[in-house]
């Protein structure tokens, strides 16, 4: 008998505990936001997470996450994997040369072009 009330009590603290661990805790995702500064705006869509968004007028973009892909038309021009502390995007930033900028050398009397 002593061991049934003991069950018991034992079951029901532990239906009480197990109620008290039950709250939700809200999780607080930061966006990442900022502003494209450019003269062509109206022109430039962005992506993240697959998901594709017009930018407003004045430039501004957010997400929930990196990377943030800039397209214009269907031609993806850049992304980004973070924002500068000012939250100003430059094309500078998202545009990425796919050839190397040529560097001019000398040797002696000779000027080569060379691709670094």
């Amino acid at each position: 008998m002593k061991n049934i009330k003991f069950f018991t009590y034992t079951l029901g603290l532990a239906y009480i505990l197990s109620g008290c661990e039950s709250s939700s805790t809200v999780v607080n995702v930061e966006k990442k936001s900022g502003y494209f500064i450019s003269s062509f705006n109206d022109s430039i869509d962005y992506a993240c997470a697959n998901e594709r968004h017009a930018m407003s007028d004045s430039g501004k973009f957010e997400c929930n996450s990196f990377p943030i892909s800039f397209y214009m038309d269907e031609l993806k021009i850049g992304e980004i994997s973070s924002i500068h502390s000012d939250g100003y995007v430059y094309p500078q930033d998202i545009i990425v040369l796919e050839e190397p900028a040529p560097v001019y050398t000398s040797e002696g009397n000779m000027n080569f072009l060379t691709v670094e």
